[in-house]
């Protein structure tokens, strides 16, 4: 499964809106190449992007820490 559909997959689970209360608009919206305003959306993003590019989980952790300080 390619890293986009992946991200779409994970935009439909009932998890995110209930463990991290995102409307099910924000995951309709919500774009694998746009930015979204919601950090949670983006984190994932950036995991699945992180893997699909083999970065070092480090790296990955590197930006998430990152995008939860901005």
């Amino acid at each position: 499964m390619e890293a986009e559909q992946i991200f779409k997959e994970l935009m439909k689970s009932e998890e995110l809106q209930t463990h991290f209360g995102i409307s099910k608009e924000e995951l309709a919206d919500a774009s694998y190449v746009g930015d979204s305003n919601n950090t949670t959306i983006e984190i994932v993003k950036d995991v699945i992007k992180g893997i699909a590019n083999r970065k070092s989980p480090n790296v990955v952790f590197q930006g998430i820490l990152k995008k939860v300080s901005d």
